[in-house]
Parts: structure tokens; C-alpha cells; sequence
């Protein structure tokens, strides 16, 4: 199957506190950009500003769990390009089926829509330490501190999936972007960023880390990665003058996303990953669902054992009624 998957960046928006979207295209606010820290990507011998990852963070009073901004920017502005599209879902999810990281997948659909939620659990540790990282890279003083208070800046993007040039899926979601940079010509570059034990110079970073984040930067748009290396429980000298504390980040790094596939491409054993299987794990999922999902208020649970490319699912709307509720009260056009 000669699969191929288009991605186009379609609008922005402010999720704020309350998990209400702000669009970029009435007069919302853009993603945040990159700060002078990047210097550092080009200059590692020069030791890197104290980030600290073991801060705490305020608690949450709010979290997105069924795709709430998403449904609100859609009652707002309606399709994108009238279109309706074949699936709703987030950047989260289809990274996820695409790496095989996802293991429980919730699926409403409405009229003739798929409506795809992502359950599995986040680590709540990974994710403080990619909260600090990120506002570590973007904050624009010193005197900045970290919110931590449920809002984020968001991409909606379409994405097409093509057998040869025959459409297959239509796809609509919408993604956390990390930083951008504006180019020359005033368009924005997206970046993607990350914090590794080890970073990429540690064979961990690849075999454990790498498909998940190069899928997470294609459907994110974003052609480059920002890894930030972290130390753990013990300080890390970098060099004879340079130690870093115990949870603290050590070193950036950049990737270019298109080179990741020949970093785990081996001449004389299997690769770790391939694009192509990414693609195929992905097409297969939605033809599962578009082929299983057959009536409008279908909702079904979807479920793989980890190691196993076999998914298994049930019917069960009372898990995923509230769900189907929330799309059925903002999106009354389907």
C-alpha cells in the first residue's frame, strides 16, 4: 500500500483555564515564540542557564480530557473550509497509534463524523518536565514564572491520507505547538521540544524516545526538534568546569525530523522503526473504526495489549456517554 499522509496547518487558537479556545483567526493570540537560549543549540561548550525540572508546579484546576477546545472551536467557526471531515481528533492521538504507544482509544461517532479520544494516562512527572522545558525555551525575562494553569497554544490542522492519489481520510484536529520562530518572509516555523535523560547522544533516547517524537513533530508541522538532556538523581559534569545539579537540564540539542528514520536504520539488522510502518499502523486503525463504527451514537472502546499490533473493541456507551453528549450539545450541526 503506497500510503502518504498531507498535513496542513489550518488556523490557531488559545485554549485558556477554562478549556475555552480563542481563535488566532479573531484576533486570538499566536503561539509562543522561541527565546535567546537558542544560541545555546549552536554554542553547547558554553554552560547552558540553570533549569531546573524538580520545581513544583500549581496544580491544575482544569484539564483537557475530551478534546473540550477542540469542540469549542469548531462550534465557533464551524468546519474548516465547510468541509466535513471523516474523523475529530487531537496531534496526541495520532502520534500515538502511529508509534503504537496508545493502548485505550475511546470513539463516538456523530452523523458521519468519527470523533477519536486518546485515554491512555499521562506521566505526570514527564509532563511537569516538559511544561518547565518549554517555558524555559519561550520566556521572554528572567522574572517569568512557570503557570502551569491549563492554558496552551494550539494548532488545527487537517490531515489527508492518500492511497497513491486515491483520498482515503480526512482527518481534523488540533495539537499543542510548542514554540515557533517566524522565517524571513514572515511565515511561522514550528518547533517541537522534549526533555530526555541522556538526550540523543544516549542510545536510550532512540530506541526508547525517537518514533514517538518524530511522529508528535510531523503531525505537529514541525520540522525540527528541541531536545532538552536531563540529568537524574545525581549532578552530571559536563566538563571540568561545568556541573549541572541532580534533575536539572544539562544541554540542547537540535534535530532535523526527516533525518530520525536513518539514525535508526541499521545495514545488518532490522531498523527500529520506519516511516512507512507508522503510516500503516495509523491507515489500518481508521479503517478499523470506519468499518466497526457503523450507526450515528455508536460509541466503542478500543484496546491493545502493549507489544501486540491487534486491536480489540467493544461496544460500551455509558464509558463514553458523556463524551458523545458534549459533541451532541456544542456541535448541533451534525
Amino acid at each position: 500500500m503506497d500510503t502518504k499522509i498531507r498535513i496542513e496547518n489550518v488556523d490557531y487558537y488559545l485554549r485558556d483555564a477554562n478549556l475555552n479556545a480563542t481563535p488566532v483567526s479573531d484576533c486570538g493570540i499566536y503561539p509562543k515564540e522561541l527565546n535567546g537560549y537558542t544560541e545555546y543549540l549552536e554554542h553547547s561548550i558554553r554552560k547552558l542557564p540553570l533549569c531546573k525540572l524538580n520545581i513544583k508546579l500549581p496544580i491544575l484546576k482544569s484539564k483537557e480530557l475530551k478534546m473540550e477546545s477542540l469542540i469549542d472551536y469548531i462550534n465557533q467557526k464551524g468546519w474548516v473550509g465547510g468541509v466535513v471531515p471523516d474523523f475529530v481528533t487531537t496531534k496526541d492521538l495520532l502520534k500515538s497509534v502511529a508509534s503504537l504507544e496508545t493502548h485505550l482509544i475511546h470513539v463516538c461517532r456523530v452523523g458521519g463524523v468519527f470523533f477519536v479520544l486518546k485515554v491512555d494516562k499521562e506521566d505526570p512527572i514527564k509532563s511537569s518536565h516538559n511544561v518547565i522545558f518549554n517555558h524555559f525555551m519561550t520566556k521572554k525575562s528572567g522574572n517569568d514564572v512557570v503557570m502551569n494553569d491549563g492554558s496552551a497554544y494550539k494548532g488545527v490542522f487537517n490531515a489527508t491520507i492518500l492511497n497513491g492519489e486515491k483520498k482515503m481520510f480526512n482527518i481534523l484536529y488540533s495539537g499543542e505547538v510548542d514554540a515557533v520562530k517566524r522565517t524571513p518572509n514572515g511565515n511561522l516555523r514550528h518547533y517541537e521540544m522534549d526533555v530526555t535523560y541522556g538526550g540523543p547522544e544516549n542510545d536510550f533516547f532512540w530506541i526508547e524516545n525517537s518514533c514517538r517524537l518524530f511522529w508528535k513533530s510531523f503531525f505537529g508541522g514541525s520540522p525540527t526538534l528541541i531536545i532538552g538532556s536531563r540529568t537524574g538523581e545525581t549532578a552530571y559534569k559536563k566538563s571540568r568546569f561545568l556541573t549541572y545539579p541532580k534533575h536539572s537540564v544539562y544541554e540542547i540539542k537540535q534535530i532535523i525530523r526527516d533525518e530520525m528514520p536513518s539514525e535508526v536504520s541499521f545495514p545488518d539488522r532490522r531498523p527500529l522503526w520506519t516511516v512507512s510502518d507508522g503510516k500503516k499502523n495509523l491507515h489500518n486503525f481508521l479503517q478499523l473504526v470506519k468499518t466497526n463504527v457503523k450507526r450515528s451514537g455508536d460509541c466503542y472502546v478500543f484496546s491493545r495489549v502493549p507489544g501486540s499490533l491487534k486491536w480489540n473493541f467493544k461496544r460500551d456507551d455509558v464509558a463514553i456517554a458523556e463524551f458523545r453528549d458534549l459533541i451532541r450539545k456544542n456541535i448541533p450541526s451534525i
